[in-house]
This record gives structure tokens, C-alpha cells and sequence, in this order.
């Protein structure tokens, strides 16, 4: 039994007149874990691009520097043979703001950014053309949207959002660590988002799905699956690592590929 799975979505394009597929894998929430069978299984599926919704790492707390190593090695990895884009989790986002800890994320950024990995910071990329619009973005949340007390916690509004990225452009794709603020990124303009954060709930009950995300919250919204908001759709990923319940269950590790066709 593979130890991490692959999971196929097919969304179509209207106007495109590009031939063939364009493919995305999302990799989201290794939490530097072990990632056995990860490039065997990339290799297999063929992606043009890489997407990381974050969470790579195990942000530093009062008590243990951050923890990168296993999600560096990683990373440099796929930067070795595929594009690779990375949107901003809360782990990464906390490492960054830690005075203490702030120079060792420069440092872990700078190299990956040797390797060839581009970073999405609040920053967007053209992967497209005339014939063929399609543009990457990743979004960086704030603090207050990922604060785990729910009275604190603030939504983005999509103006933010626009202030943040600028406005959408066609065919808009979004890298979004969270995905409880699917609401916002739909009215911003993304015509599909792609995000993870919840681990799939952690443990999934067959019929029912994810019992828990940070909070704690139970059963929760969005924890994985295809979602659709009037024209906008959004994949949720269960991540393929744990963090600080180190077990999953009916809630295997998977690679979410994404096929853009067009319509």
C-alpha cells in the first residue's frame, strides 16, 4: 500500500484553445515528516508545475527552534525537476515574524530560491498567454485569520485580498493555505483555489468527514474535497504530514493533481 496517494481533478477552461491538459500538483502540510514515495509518485503523474500551499515546516515556539530540514530537503528535490510555486502557511508565516528565528527563514528562503523555487508572497506569475490566459497567485494570510481563538479569529475581506494581489486576472488561480475564507477568494475574482491547512480533519468518519481542525473546532467546514461557490472552485488537499497529533485516521496522505482542459 503506497504510504501517499495521488488524487485527480479535471476542471475545464472556457475560451482556452490550449491542446492537451495543463497539470498542477498541490502539495500542502508536510510539517517536515518523512515523505516516502513522494517523487516516485510525481514522476508517474507528469505535472508541469508544483504547487505548495505551505506548511512545509514546524514553526519555532518558546521552547524549540523551527523545524525545516526534511521540508527543505524536500523541496529542493522537486525544485530539481519541476517548477515548483510556494504560497505562505501559518508555520512559515510564524517563522517568519519570530525575531528570534527571522534570519534562518531569510536563509531557508534565499537557498530555495537558488534551487529555483519561486515563492508567492502576495505575488502572482503569467503561466499563460494570449490564447490561453492562466495566472498563479499566492496568497499570505495574517495572524488573526489563523489565531486557533475562534472569537479572535477575522476573516479577509475580498478588498484586502485585491490590495493584497491586485485585481484578478483570467484564468485566476489561487495558492491559499486556508480554506475557511473560500467565500472571500471566490468574491475577490480566483476561479479555482487551491489549499489544505485542516490535514483532512485529522480523523475522518466514513459518510460524515473531517472531525476537528485547530481550535478546536469540530466538524468542520472545507476539510477536504472539490468545492464549487457560483463560478468558483476549490480543492482542499488532506496534506500528506501530522502536526502535534502525530497519527491519521481514514485520512491517508494524498497529492492532489489538477488538470486544466479546455471546454
Amino acid at each position: 500500500m503506497k504510504l501517499i496517494r495521488s488524487h485527480f481533478e479535471t476542471i475545464p477552461v472556457p475560451g482556452w484553445q490550449r491542446p492537451g491538459r495543463v497539470r498542477f500538483a498541490l502539495i500542502t502540510d508536510l510539517h517536515n515528516n518523512m515523505y516516502p514515495g513522494l517523487l516516485n509518485l510525481l514522476e508517474e503523474a507528469a505535472p508541469d508545475y508544483v504547487c505548495i500551499a505551505g506548511d512545509m515546516v514546524n514553526r519555532p515556539t518558546r521552547l524549540m527552534p523551527p523545524h525545516f530540514t526534511r521540508g527543505y530537503g524536500c523541496l529542493s528535490k522537486l525544485a530539481a525537476r519541476y517548477p515548483v510555486y510556494y504560497a505562505l502557511g501559518n508555520h512559515e508565516s510564524s517563522w517568519r515574524r519570530n525575531p528570534i528565528h527571522e534570519t534562518s527563514f531569510r536563509q531557508y528562503r534565499r537557498a530555495l530560491e537558488k534551487k529555483g523555487l519561486c515563492f508567492l508572497d502576495n505575488e502572482s506569475i503569467d503561466l499563460g498567454d494570449a490564447e490561453n490566459p492562466l495566472t498563479l497567485s499566492g496568497l499570505t494570510l495574517g495572524k488573526e485569520q489563523f489565531t486557533h481563538h475562534l472569537k479572535n479569529r477575522r476573516p479577509p475581506e475580498s478588498l484586502e485580498i485585491q490590495a493584497l494581489l491586485g485585481e484578478p486576472r483570467p484564468f485566476q488561480v489561487l495558492l491559499a493555505h486556508h480554506p475557511f475564507y473560500f467565500d472571500a477568494y471566490a468574491a475577490w475574482g480566483a476561479d479555482v483555489v487551491l489549499s489544505g491547512h485542516l490535514h483532512g480533519g485529522q480523523f475522518r468518519l466514513p459518510g460524515i468527514g473531517g472531525l476537528v481542525a485547530s481550535g478546536p473546532q469540530f466538524f468542520p467546514p472545507y476539510t477536504k474535497g472539490h468545492f464549487r461557490k457560483d463560478r468558483s472552485h476549490m480543492l482542499v488537499s488532506p496534506g500528506i504530514g501530522t502536526h502535534t497529533i502525530p497519527f491519521r485516521i481514514f485520512n491517508p496522505r494524498e497529492v492532489w493533481f489538477l488538470d486544466l482542459l479546455k471546454e
